[in-house]
């Protein structure tokens, strides 16, 4: 029997991300028989165990640098690599030598949009991703969307025919269109009337990277009729920097902006809402639009997300540069006064959605992991 290793230093939120790619991958390759084996420094080994792998644990100096610790990572993950004799070796950002590497985030572009400056060399992020693609310490790479691969094409060389995009699933048994009573119900719960609107920002945290900061002075540019006849929620685990409270402080509608804790059936959220906004100066995919987008929630967005790649003909006139707040104000503006278009908008967005629902990531896979266990 095939001996698959996946290796991610951190395992420990099931509900991220990038966790949630390891366990779709642990499930596509235990169902096709082989043993998977995964290798983390933190883990919940109660869920990697129920989706079938075999986990190891690395051991870390609680005093050590964070780049250290993630040198010693990879160097105890190929150990137990070359230990149970994986036939393939799976990376998602912190081990030195994969075979095929899945990059959820690109830390140069991200530095650049985020901070307006070059990475430093001297960044644990730099130290640990830059020799990955220089020395191509890699077979194959699986980005998560166009952006990232031709940022690794543009900034390293790397020929496109090395890199493969799958985009992050979305699990259409959780996010779709419920009945109306639990819109009604949430939008009740929420002081939303039956001719008021409800916009609202989801994320899990990194708000300057979502643009949390874009979203709060928005809303001081739309029209006072607009504003007045709209409630906004802003859902996020972390707390409110002081630049982007002081941001929120001087909105003049303040008191219609709600600021909510993460829930775990975020969907009913997604459902609640007239649009969903995501004004991200970097998201290299961002699963939260498509789950938004299955929910049937109309998107606005930037060009630098990579899940408005999935959005379809007028639902593309809601991507926008990100720089302009007015820009994003006078969108919101437009899904706002004209309900058939949000509705239209709303179906295409269902529709679209559909292309990464979990059911269809298998045929995904199977364009690329096979060739590599031949």
């Amino acid at each position: 029997m095939k001996k698959i290793l996946i290796a991610k230093q951190s395992l420990e939120k099931t509900y991220s991300g990038a966790c949630r790619s390891v366990h779709e991958e642990i499930r596509y390759f235990k169902n096709l028989g082989y043993e998977v084996h995964t290798v983390a420094e933190d883990s919940n080994d109660e869920d990697i165990i129920a989706s079938g792998a075999i986990h190891h644990k690395t051991f870390r100096w609680p005093w050590q640098k964070k780049f250290k610790r993630r040198i010693q990572f990879s160097n105890q993950s190929k150990k137990i690599a070359d230990k149970i004799g994986a036939d393939l070796v799976i990376g998602h950002g912190d081990y030195q030598h994969p075979d095929i590497h899945l990059i959820h985030n690109c830390v140069h572009l991200a530095s650049e949009k985020i901070h307006g400056k070059p990475l430093s060399k001297d960044n644990e992020m730099y130290q640990t991703h830059t020799p990955i693609f220089e020395n191509r310490q890699f077979e194959h790479i699986i980005a998560n969307s166009i952006i990232a691969k031709d940022e690794l094409v543009r900034r390293f060389g790397i020929s496109d025919l090395k890199i493969s995009v799958i985009y992050p699933a979305v699990d259409e048994n959780q996010f779709k269109p419920l009945p109306i009573e639990i819109r009604s119900n949430k939008r009740a719960e929420l002081g939303v009337g039956d001719d008021e609107f409800l916009v609202g920002l989801i994320t899990s945290g990194n708000f300057k990277k979502r643009g949390v900061d874009r979203f709060f002075k928005s809303i001081s540019k739309l029209p006072a009729e607009i504003a007045n006849k709209t409630h906004f929620i802003f859902v996020g685990k972390d707390k409110l920097s002081p630049e982007i409270q002081t941001i929120l402080d001087a909105c003049p509608y303040k008191d219609r902006i709600r600021l909510m804790p993460i829930i775990d059936d975020v969907e009913v959220y997604f459902n609640a809402l007239d649009i969903f906004v995501l004004p991200a100066r970097i998201e290299e995919f961002g699963r939260v639009v498509a789950e938004a987008m299955a929910c049937g929630a109309p998107i606005i967005t930037t060009k630098w997300v990579g899940a408005s790649e999935l959005l379809e003909e007028k639902s593309k006139d809601f991507i926008y540069s990100g720089e302009d707040n007015q820009e994003l104000a006078d969108l919101m503006t437009k899904l706002l006064s004209d309900s058939d278009l949000r509705n239209s908008i709303s179906e295409l967005n269902i529709k679209s959605a559909s292309k990464v629902f979990e059911s269809k990531l298998d045929s995904e896979f199977n364009k690329i992991f096979p060739s590599f266990l031949e």
